[in-house]
């Protein structure tokens, strides 16, 4: 690696809170939106299941996907990666547990969105469990650095 490269790449990565904070948000003010929507047809006297219905829904679904951020974020809140020349640490504060992970024991690492929040798998190698990163800040940045130091350990050990 040159030096650029050793310039450009982050050591810490933290979990996304301002990420929470605005998908918190937006789902409270649908929440107060539906409410307000259903209140003011009911004092119109246009109080119709049709009229009502999509808006019970809409409730629903923002108060799930709310208490489902809520958790996760109960759950990982002040979650941190640091990267070492031959490990990651992961800890996880909340739930007082802290790994160390090296390289060569991460078998793959894969990416996807799970009711909008990113979550990073690592699976490890000797069929252990995996690890799971949720919603942390530059996740492709994680990503990429991930598999470029996988693939180094890989290229060195060969």
């Amino acid at each position: 690696m040159c030096s650029s490269d050793l310039e450009n790449t982050q050591s810490d990565y933290t979990w996304d809170k301002a990420f929470f904070e605005k998908k918190l948000t937006l789902f409270s003010n649908l929440q107060m939106g539906f409410i307000g929507a259903a209140l003011m047809l009911m004092m119109m006297d246009l109080s119709k299941v049709y009229l009502l219905a999509p808006l019970v829904v809409g409730l629903i679904l923002t108060s799930w996907y709310k208490h489902n951020l809520d958790s996760i974020k109960d759950e990982i809140k002040g979650c941190s990666l640091t990267f070492a020349p031959k490990s990651i640490l992961v800890s996880f504060p909340e739930l007082n547990k802290t790994t160390r992970i090296t390289f060569r024991d991460i078998d793959e690492v894969e990416a996807h969105n799970e009711n909008f929040v990113q979550v990073i798998n690592l699976y490890l190698k000797n069929g252990e469990e995996k690890v799971q990163l949720k919603a942390m800040a530059n996740g492709e940045q994680l990503i990429q650095q991930l598999k470029t130091a996988i693939a180094e350990v890989d290229v060195n050990t060969a």
